[in-house]
């Protein structure tokens, strides 16, 4: 009766270490990614994975911070309303920024803002570098920002070809180049677009709200020489 016992309650000790093992696994597997790139010699780490230290909110609507942003696991989760963007108190010319995103679901839709000038406004003079949905890499010049580009509803958009970005849930890498007068993307090691002659060349970075729930982690600038 005695080993019977002892049998029963091996099985349930093996059963629960495989059950916490499965749950440590799954939760691992949903927080990490290949996707990762520690910032090279040099960089500035633009969020320091707990607070928000450093930026500075710009919204259409007064609300709590905390409705806005959580950080969990070194991942900044933003709620996507209201309209608006946090921006650095820095600015910044003649950079490498690497941003890393990832959409919880689909059709999401926000931006980076790059060389953000002038007083804050929804939106700010400033570049943004799409994340929307099917559209990363595109660029669009707000706020009057000109450059070599087709005018779509009265902005300047450089439009993609081929998407790069990955499925919803899977965190992507998004590298823009700012040097000089130009600017270039590129999606998961993919070249989306390179602009020039654009009017702005210096500016905050923003991180935009755009009704959508997004995630972010690794941001980091390498300035280039």
């Amino acid at each position: 009766m005695k080993s019977s016992f002892d049998s029963f309650c091996r099985l349930i000790f093996v059963f629960t270490v495989l059950s916490l093992s499965s749950f440590a696994a799954e939760d691992t597997a949903k927080n990490s990614s290949a996707v990762i790139e520690p910032p090279p010699a040099g960089a500035i780490i633009l969020w320091n994975g707990h607070d928000l230290a450093g930026w500075k909110a710009v919204f259409t609507n007064a609300v709590p911070l905390s409705n806005l942003w959580s950080a969990r696991d070194g991942v900044l989760h933003l709620a996507g309303k209201p309209m608006g963007y946090f921006r650095t108190e820095k600015t910044f010319s003649n950079y490498l920024l690497h941003i890393e995103w990832r959409w919880p679901q689909t059709n999401g839709n926000s931006g980076v803002f790059v060389h953000i000038t002038g007083a804050d406004a929804i939106w700010p003079v400033s570049v943004e570098c799409q994340f929307k949905s099917g559209s990363a890499g595109e660029m669009v010049g707000q706020g009057g920002v000109d450059f070599p580009a087709p005018l779509i509803s009265g902005k300047k958009r450089a439009k993609i070809t081929t998407p790069s970005e990955k499925p919803v849930g899977e965190w992507n890498a998004y590298d823009i180049t700012c040097r000089g007068d130009t600017i270039e993307t590129v999606v998961n090691g993919t070249k989306q677009k390179f602009i020039e002659k654009v009017t702005v060349n210096s500016g905050a970075v923003g991180i935009q709200l755009e009704g959508f729930p997004v995630e972010f982690r690794n941001l980091w600038l390498k300035p280039l020489k």
